[in-house]
């Protein structure tokens, strides 16, 4: 599968990563330099890119990515104009990161169903390994 992941701090590098380790092409995209020469040789494709502009967003092969996910952890408004940006170029199958309640709503309101909060998801696995005294495989 194609993936295109918006935002490559920790979480979305991970995920590039680990996406790509399982066999799978993927496409990172962040506006920082930093974060993107930090993952260039590990996926197949990294751009700096502002993904709030749907022009720029246009230069990416959209019409073969399989699933965009805006990774986006830093900022509530370029995850939100990020997400705003892909519906407007049709793109389908849209997975968002949310920072909190209020940022879900929001996305939940621009119809986006497949919404994640990576924190809590951890932080409940995490609870679950430490109460059965297994956390060192999570380390």
């Amino acid at each position: 599968m194609k993936y295109l992941v918006i935002g490559l701090g920790n979480f979305g590098k991970t995920l590039a990563q680990t996406l790509t380790d399982n066999g799978h092409e993927v496409i990172g995209v962040d506006i920082e330099n930093r974060d993107v020469e930090q993952i260039k040789d590990r996926i197949a494709f990294a751009y700096i890119m502002d993904a709030t502009d749907p022009i720029a967003l246009r230069s990416l092969p959209l019409a073969e990515i399989d699933c965009a996910v805006v990774a986006i952890g830093r900022s509530m408004d370029h995850s939100l104009r990020a997400v705003a940006a892909l519906k407007q170029l049709k793109v389908e199958n849209i997975y968002a990161r949310a920072l909190d309640s209020v940022h879900k709503s929001i996305l939940e309101a621009m119809n986006i169903s497949k919404i994640f909060i990576p924190e809590s998801y951890a932080a409940k696995l995490f609870a679950t390994k430490f109460a059965d005294n297994i956390v060192e495989e999570l380390l």
